[in-house]
């Protein structure tokens, strides 16, 4: 197939892939009016998003092998349209548990359009090109990202929560129609059974391994439910393996994963997506809390991740057909930890361009890595696996996700403990060597000191701020009096002591991305040194 027919057929999955991709961070902005509009409660509504992400990460592999079974353009029609349809019954639903029920068909929709949408795309570009069409893909997709909560911003602004699902169905129409004409459709291997009992058991391991993921830091690690979770998941997961080894027509061909490139690929993509999402999350929630951005300017400044991937994804794409996907893969890793690293380092206060330039160099490393793997890893198997091979790629994703979130609330939650009890030692002794305070406002502050011990700083923006101003409660002394000239002294000295211990213990989290990112290096090592397009069977 020409080039020219390559960008014809990346142009008619946009508007699919845009959907799919941008309906996972879409809802982030609609939160709170959702809360006001249903009268209804934050970990209720989080499952809007939550639900999303956790039916994506079970039902990629299983997807993906429909897709090889079947077609993948009839898959992804399939699933475009699924999905726009559960789009209007979002628009339309009366409570948030209606909302969840729809964005779980929406996201099975999804997830059959999503891994289809890199097969078909490589199958468009001429081998000489596949990394250029592995940039493009990651081009389209950090666009996609980048654009939800913006798109959000605005459909709320215009009419309200529901024009989020509304606008939806025009784009889904039109993305229909555009597959349906200029989208060739390829011969598939339908002969090949399709294991059921594999579905089954990578379906619930993976259920319970995303639900434990989600849930792990609300419900803590140790709870009965998500150590019950994580046994059924390692037993499921198990069971999964041992029935793929001795399946005759497996959902998973086990022995894909002695494809060197292919596993190095995999294990780098989870790696690097660690890295990716936790340092988006913990990043707007520093801003926000410690820097006093307001929530647009630190959803401007983390807009620059995706922007920068997506400005350098296609100059990626076409040095990795040129020179190959390793060295390409290792450099970008390397970006992407720098980063990382200047971030942790990052003043308490930062100018604007002081943390955008840190998040695009982030971005930008993203940018070379992402397309580079996901080249790898795809030219290395046979076209008869490609969409299980792409379902795989994607789980891989969503588990970097999921983990990156989990791990960096984790460490942010036992570091901010230790800046709170070291905090309040330090303003304990800057409150006794006051002179000129008063027995009785003394005990108003010291209290007040204390009280910020039961301050839960993983809980919200609000509680850090709450945080970082200690004695925002303390009553006001008389004007003139010698409590109020102690006060507003030891204010702005208390405040000091705890924003430099909580910005430190933001640090850590960086740190922990940082080296997420340098654990994609050895997997990046492993790559080919150019892409190769062998004839792997299924």
């Amino acid at each position: 197939m020409t080039g020219r027919r390559g960008w014809i057929v990346l142009a008619a999955l946009t508007p699919g892939m845009f959907l799919a991709l941008a309906d996972a961070t879409v809802m982030t902005i609609a939160i709170p009016e959702i809360i006001q509009r249903l009268d209804s409660s934050v970990t209720a509504v989080s499952w809007i998003l939550n639900g999303y992400n956790l039916v994506l990460t079970v039902l990629f592999m299983t997807m993906g092998r429909l897709a090889d079974r079947h077609g993948h353009k009839g898959l992804f029609l399939a699933g475009l349209g699924l999905f726009t349809a559960a789009s209007l019954g979002c628009a339309l639903s009366p409570s948030v548990a209606w909302i969840v029920v729809f964005r779980t068909v929406q996201a099975t929709g999804a997830a059959a359009v999503i891994p289809t949408s890199l097969t078909l795309i490589l199958e468009a570009f001429p081998r000489a090109r596949q990394g250029l069409a592995s940039g493009m893909f990651g081009a389209v997709s950090s666009l996609s990202a980048s654009l939800g909560p913006a798109l959000g911003g605005l459909m709320i602004h215009l009419g309200g929560w529901q024009w989020i699902f509304f606008i939806n169905l025009p784009i889904g129409f039109l993305g229909i129609a555009l597959v349906s004409v200029l989208v060739p459709r390829r011969a598939h291997a339908s002969a090949v059974t399709m294991d059921w009992a594999g579905v089954a058991l990578i379906t619930s391991g993976l259920f319970c391994l995303t639900f434990a993921l989600i849930e792990g830091n609300n419900s803590g690690w140790l709870s009965p439910l998500i150590v019950a979770l994580l046994l059924t998941a390692t037993a499921m997961l198990s069971l999964f393996i041992w029935r793929e080894l001795r399946a005759r027509a497996p959902l998973f061909d086990l022995r894909l994963l002695r494809n060197r490139p292919f596993a190095a690929a995999v294990a780098g993509m989870t790696t690097v997506d660690i890295a990716f999402m936790g340092t988006a999350f913990m990043l707007v929630i520093y801003l926000v809390g410690v820097g006093d951005y307001t929530e647009l300017q630190a959803a401007y400044v983390v807009t620059f991740v995706p922007a920068a991937g997506l400005l350098i994804a296609p100059l990626a794409g076409r040095l990795i057909d040129s020179i190959g996907p390793r060295t390409l893969a290792a450099i970008g890793t390397a970006l992407t930890a720098v980063g990382l690293f200047l971030l942790a380092h990052m003043e308490r206060d930062p100018a604007f361009t002081a943390a955008a330039w840190r998040t695009a160099l982030v971005g930008a490393g993203l940018g070379i890595t992402i397309p580079s793997l996901t080249a790898a890893g795809m030219s290395a198997i046979g076209s008869a696996v490609k969409g299980v091979g792409s379902g795989l790629l994607n789980t891989a994703r969503q588990l970097g996700f999921l983990l990156g979130v989990a791990v960096l609330v984790a460490v942010f939650s036992a570091t901010v403990h230790t800046a709170v009890d070291d905090s309040i030692d330090q303003a304990q002794v800057i409150v006794d060597r006051q002179p000129l305070l008063s027995a009785q406002w003394r005990s108003y502050i010291l209290r007040a000191l204390e009280d910020a011990r039961g301050i839960d700083a993983t809980a919200g923006i609000g509680e850090i701020r709450r945080l970082v101003h200690p004695i925002e409660g303390v009553p006001v002394p008389p004007v003139g009096t010698g409590d109020a000239v102690a006060l507003l002294s030891l204010r702005e000295s208390l405040e000091a002591v705890f924003l430099e211990e909580v910005r430190q213990a933001f640090g850590w989290p960086f740190y922990t991305a940082a080296i997420a990112a340098l654990l994609s290096l050895p997997p990046a090592l492993l790559l080919q040194r150019r892409l190769l397009r062998p004839d792997t069977p299924s």
